[in-house]
């Protein structure tokens, strides 16, 4: 049994990594587009843990090898070493650097990877990241932070916070994957190449409107539980297997082939309403779950998978009653809305944070669902001692949320969802949930 004891950090110094090389005068401005203006200014958050890392060359140490290879990493990803603009439409691309954290922490990773991914300061995973980093505004400070923390054992974490307002978590991941790659081998040219960022500026027509002004997003006080849960591959292949059975006996003709993601959002969605109605006398509250989609894949033409943005828009389902949350019915409404994104040539008006103000409006019950599976989150994030452990997207940004990733071995997706202290309590002990799935803590 882990102590819960306060863990402490023994000693913390502060670098600031600057650009390899000076921006080009012709790029200072980085004007943003209206997709990424409407996105709150929060630090997204993320870890990446390594549990013996063993470099090759002893004549340079990880925290040498990992400023190094940001400093080249920031020269592609110029805008990141910038500022934001005071309208904050725009990045002043001044390299004026991101803050690098080296930190001792007095405990061993095994002790860490036993803890909720939640930001509490001395139960939590918040000592490993910046103070005040994760999911807080970024206002004037730099728009990455990173975090290399030492434990007693010899194990690292590696913490990065991303703006939201110019990145999603698409890009988050490219940036990372960008930096391990020339980390771990400089010299492949060919396939830094590869993994490039692409700014997109000239392949979005029409999202530039210099009249639009960057919207202010104000996230509710902390008055949520976090938790992460688990669900197996062999129990969504059971999960699978019963909802086709279902399906026939209820007369749907439709093959509906379903995929681990669909299942495993409908299942969250159907029980998170549940839960719901049973904290409110079994009356289903009118609701609607946003489920971001990226976009990259479905423009005309499509998008490289390195573009740089928040090139994602949310669907929006809907459901009132019991009825309404069958898994068929919320895949239907899920595929329906994809398809009708397929071919987009622009992402004007269809900014994520604009939908959910027009539900707030109607007094829906809102829920989003985010997934980064399939993802390079495990295989290509090695800076040159092995792929991580474990890695984790931090906490949830508000209440009612679901983050979807997959599980360090491939053989399940991890869940950290965040609900309301009551709808929580039922959540978790939802039977039909708990055939399903588990909960890490």
């Amino acid at each position: 049994m882990i102590s819960r004891r306060q863990i402490n950090v023994i000693s913390r110094t502060e670098t600031n990594i600057k650009t390899d090389s000076p921006t080009p005068l012709n790029l200072k401005h980085y004007k943003l587009p209206s997709h990424d203006r409407m996105n709150p200014d929060l630090y997204m958050p993320l870890v990446l843990f390594y549990s013996n890392p063993q470099l090759p060359d002893h004549t340079t140490s990880i925290a040498n090898l990992l400023r190094n290879s940001l400093s080249k990493t920031l020269s592609k990803y110029y805008p990141f070493a910038g500022r934001l603009g005071s309208s904050g439409s725009y990045v002043e691309c001044n390299d004026q650097g991101i803050n690098f954290i080296e930190v001792q922490i007095a405990c061993n990773l095994s002790e860490i990877m036993e803890k909720a991914p939640v930001k509490d300061e001395e139960e939590g995973f918040g000592h490993l990241f910046p103070p005040c980093s994760i999911w807080h505004k970024v206002s004037c400070s730099p728009l990455v932070l990173v975090q290399l923390n030492h434990f007693s054992c010899g194990g690292i974490a590696i913490a990065v916070c991303l703006s939201h307002r110019i990145a999603d978590a698409s890009t988050l991941l490219s940036f990372v994957t960008y930096w391990a790659s020339v980390s771990h081998n400089p010299s492949d040219e060919e396939k830094l190449v590869q993994l490039a960022p692409c700014f997109v500026q000239g392949l979005l027509p029409n999202s530039y409107d210099d009249d639009f002004v960057a919207k202010e997003v104000l996230l509710p006080e902390m008055n949520w539980i976090t938790a992460e849960m688990l669900f197996y591959n062999s129990k969504i292949a059971e999960l699978k297997a019963n909802q086709e059975k279902q399906d026939k006996l209820n007369g749907v003709v439709a093959e509906q082939n379903y995929t681990r993601n669909e299942l495993v959002t409908a299942l969250l969605y159907r029980c998170a309403l549940a839960a719901a109605a049973k904290s409110n006398s079994g009356a289903y509250p009118h609701s609607v779950l946003f489920r971001t989609v990226n976009m990259r894949p479905l423009m005309d033409p499509p998008l490289p998978k390195t573009s740089v943005g928040n090139l994602v828009v949310a669907n929006h389902i809907l459901a009132s009653t019991m009825e309404e949350t069958e898994l068929h019915s919320l895949v239907g409404q899920m595929r329906k809305e994809k398809k009708q994104l397929t071919g987009m040539k622009s992402l004007v008006r269809k900014e994520v944070m604009s939908i959910f103000e027009k539900y707030a409006k109607e007094n829906y019950k809102q829920y989003a669902v985010s997934s980064i599976c399939n993802f390079p989150l495990y295989d290509k994030l090695d800076f040159g001692w092995g792929r991580p452990v474990n890695a984790s997207l931090m906490d949830a940004p508000f209440v009612n949320i679901f983050t979807m990733m997959d599980t360090p071995n491939g053989d399940g997706i991890k869940v950290i969802l965040g609900l309301g202290k009551e709808d929580m309590k039922n959540f978790r002990a939802d039977k039909e949930l708990l055939t399903y799935a588990s909960f890490y803590h």
